[in-house]
């Protein structure tokens, strides 16, 4: 059996406790060799100010040291142009090429994933774990025409009598999982940050002292 190894990309703008929390379940339920954190150089659906790729990267680095089964990984910033996830995937394979992938997203961004570029090969190049997202239901999922599952069950997993559900579609694989809500978002750490208030216990100190150093949000 391949050994699995997840990725989980985004801005990482700046990376906190929520996402190596959700990284650290992930790999336990899953049984992953190791989860890649994959900072983008050029994200496509978002459009924020926001620091450098070299001082994200950085403050991911400072955040996964000391846990062994973390990665990060410079594949898409050393690319260049806009970080497709697509792309990402076709690489990590080349670089991988004995490696069960594991792309991790979150609820609210894979019900957009018609969006994606080249989405239907990205479906099929990789297994998703879709994780619970507060502001969105499981049971929206039934929506997607390529998904075919109970509605029954996405309803178990919205009432949390279910914490996953694996779905095999040919050659779709699809991991659904029920994960704690962490009350931490970017959005609202740079939001403190700008208007003075502590950001302390939020993320790893190495990177509230390098947001502080390199004066990041204010």
């Amino acid at each position: 059996m391949s050994q699995r190894i997840g990725i989980l990309g985004g801005t990482f703008n700046p990376i906190h406790f929520g996402h190596l929390a959700a990284a650290e379940d992930v790999c336990d339920r899953l049984n992953l060799e190791q989860v890649l954190f994959v900072p983008a150089l050029l994200p496509p659906h978002k459009q924020e100010n926001m620091p450098s790729a070299a001082d994200r990267l950085e403050m991911v680095r400072r955040a996964i040291h000391n846990n062994a089964r973390f990665q990060v990984s410079d594949i898409e910033i050393k690319r260049g142009g806009i970080s497709y996830t697509v792309d990402t995937i076709d690489e990590l394979h080349r670089l991988y090429p004995d490696k069960d992938l594991h792309f991790i997203t979150g609820l609210d961004s894979f019900l957009d994933i018609r969006t994606w570029r080249e989405w239907q090969k990205l479906l099929r190049s990789c297994t998703f774990v879709v994780l619970s997202r507060e502001s969105c239901r499981f049971q929206d999922l039934a929506k997607l025409d390529f998904i075919q599952v109970k509605g029954q069950d996405l309803e178990a997993l919205d009432e949390r009598r279910h914490e996953q559900l694996a779905i095999t579609n040919g050659n779709i694989r699809i991991i659904l999982e029920r994960i704690p809500f962490y009350e931490i978002s970017s959005t609202d750490i740079r939001n403190r940050v700008k208007s003075g208030k502590s950001i302390k216990y939020l993320l790893p100190e190495a990177v509230e002292g390098y947001i502080i150093e390199k004066k990041f949000y204010g």
